[in-house]
């Protein structure tokens, strides 16, 4: 061996990610109103994206045909230019640890996917999922996007991205519904593709994943004054699920029961009343 070929293998085997990753501050914007119409029209003002930090290590130690990777990346609205969605696959041969650090740098086209339809974005993120690394925001944050994807075959991918991480026991579904929450807020995933997702996730037995991620993601959109369009068919698939597997474990959700207490016979309410009456 080399003292080059060591320092690049004790690097592979070490606990740090390449590049850490920095968390979203999106939880505290609010969502983009009828009269703030560029905010809805203009991408780069609503995104949710993920930045990544500098390692000096990989600039002091490596040559510089590897310095990119420690460069701070800074995220920005526009597709990631390698070449297409359909070659994102192979990104997950790169960093096969570090599951975190693809995410964030491959989250442009994830966005993309969901807001613009942009198709086979998705496709590398079953194994992501199935990489060995730790899973935290800029997975959950991928997942999000991918399960409000355009494009059916895209859901679908997501669908088993989520099946593998649950099956695991490495997917936070609260952490999910909420990033998934804030990505409807932003007006960047459509609440009737996420609800046909997560159907799909549901229809495979995986009633109880499906539940803890919709016990998290539904009060934020129940506090809407103006019901979002899908929300009825988001909360029959929560309320099948909770028939299914019971509640036991999930605490209230905030504003069923007063969506279930309107007048009215519309979608929403009725899936609310019978979500509702799954609880004790």
């Amino acid at each position: 061996g080399t003292a080059e070929g060591d320092r690049l293998a004790a690097w592979l085997r070490a606990d740090e990610p390449v590049a850490p990753v920095l968390r979203h501050p999106a939880t505290a914007v609010s969502r983009p109103s009828a009269a703030n119409w560029w905010q809805r029209s203009a991408t780069g003002a609503r995104q949710v994206l993920l930045a990544t930090r500098e390692r000096a290590v990989i600039r002091r130690d490596f040559p510089p045909a590897f310095h990119w990777l420690g460069r701070a990346q800074l995220p920005q609205a526009r597709q990631c230019y390698h070449w297409g969605p359909e070659r994102s696959s192979h990104w997950t041969a790169t960093l096969p640890e570090d599951p975190e650090t693809l995410a964030a740098w491959l989250l442009p086209d994830l966005l993309f996917a969901a807001d613009e339809g942009q198709r086979g974005a998705v496709g590398f993120l079953p194994a992501l999922a199935e990489s060995t690394g730790v899973t935290g925001g800029a997975t959950h944050l991928a997942l999000a996007y991918a399960l409000g994807a355009r494009h059916q075959e895209d859901r679908t991918a997501a669908v088993d991205a989520l099946l593998v991480l649950a099956g695991r026991d490495r997917l936070d579904g609260a952490l999910l519904g909420r990033e998934l929450a804030i990505l409807v807020d932003r007006d960047l995933v459509k609440v009737n593709r996420t609800a046909d997702a997560l159907g799909t996730a549901a229809a495979t037995g995986a009633h109880r994943t499906v539940l803890a991620v919709l016990a998290a993601m539904l009060p934020g959109l129940l506090a809407y004054e103006k019901t979002p369009r899908g929300l009825g068919d988001l909360l029959s698939v929560a309320a099948g699920c909770a028939e299914r597997c019971g509640t036991g474990g999930i605490g209230p959700i905030a504003g069923l029961a007063e969506t279930a207490g309107r007048k009215g016979s519309s979608q929403t309410v009725r899936q609310a009343a019978r979500l509702l009456a799954a609880f004790p």
